[in-house]
């Protein structure tokens, strides 16, 4: 029968299925917090299964492998249907998620041998694409982003891997009084009743930060490296601009692309977003503190 585990992020409720030897609580640890009894209808599931050989699985023709750094992201099709693969280096596949045609039901094929390695990096990279896939119709976006929690606001700041996000968290946390770390690595911004609300998740990088808690957001600051400390308000296209990169979405898929689309565009009409130019020292999040609770 397997073990079923059932999770609720920002709303959206999946399974996860494991094999009945299977410890659930060390590979599944950062999603106990948001461990669900709900009874409705799961947006999406996913079976894990452990294989002998990965080569036993056909994948059909591999269309890419993406990503400068691990993981790695592969994709392949077989006759107009995909599947995907991670992997921490570019000389083979690691794992191998297989999703059904509308990604309600998928398979993630992890080597037996590798189990203890593997295990938690197959189900987190497959969950996370599942789950940008399947709640793209329902105004949700999955961020790369950091997030600090302030006065029940949250604000979330992006920028490319090694500006500075997490430092730049780290300095509020330091510097600003009552500032919280909700998320340091991959929140969701889902609109509701026209509001943006962030929401922590199970996906959270190398920092230990899986809450279940979700405030209003109240500003978006993108963050670049500078030799001074300098921040100012996007007007709407910058904003658009700012916060689209950082997104994750299936962008060879239309659907989903068309949905991500107006998902920020919705964002960006209710959150003010900004361009902070800065140092990391306490007096960047002065600036920015300052600038974006006014």
């Amino acid at each position: 029968m397997g073990k079923l585990c059932k999770y609720d992020v920002a709303g959206h409720l999946f399974e996860v299925h494991l094999p009945d030897d299977s410890d659930s609580g060390r590979y599944l640890a950062a999603y106990a917090p948001f461990a669900s009894a709900r009874s409705d209808g799961s947006l999406f599931s996913l079976r894990l299964e452990y294989v002998e050989d990965l080569r036993s699985v056909d994948l059909g023709m591999l269309r890419q492998c993406l990503n400068d750094e691990p993981p790695y992201f592969w994709i392949f099709d077989k006759d107009g249907k995909f599947s995907f693969a991670f992997s921490y280096t570019k000389s083979h596949p690691d794992c191998i998620l297989i999703p059904s045609e509308d990604y309600s039901s998928s398979v993630v094929y992890v080597p037996a041998s590798m189990a203890d390695k593997l295990t938690d990096f197959a189900l987190s990279n497959s969950l996370m694409l599942l789950y940008t896939f399947c709640t793209s119709p329902y105004e949700t976006l999955l961020v790369h982003a950091s997030v600090i929690r302030h006065n029940d606001g949250g604000f979330m700041f992006l920028g490319r891997s090694g500006t500075g996000k997490s430092t730049h968290s780290r300095l509020w946390i330091d510097n600003i009084e009552d500032a919280v770390l909700l998320n340091d690595d991959n929140p969701v911004i889902r609109v509701s009743d026209g509001e943006a609300i962030v929401f922590g998740t199970p996906w959270s990088g190398k920092t230990h930060c899986y809450k279940n808690e979700s405030v209003p957001l109240k500003a978006v600051v993108r963050l670049s490296q500078a030799p001074y400390n300098k921040i100012a308000r996007n007007i709407p296209l910058q904003a658009y601009a700012s916060l689209m990169p950082a997104c994750s979405c299936m962008r060879w898929d239309r659907t989903s692309t068309d949905f991500l689309h107006c998902t920020v565009e919705k964002v960006i009409s209710n959150v003010k977003c900004w361009h902070l130019e800065c140092l990391p020292d306490a007096d960047a999040a002065y600036t920015c503190h300052k600038a974006v609770t006014e």
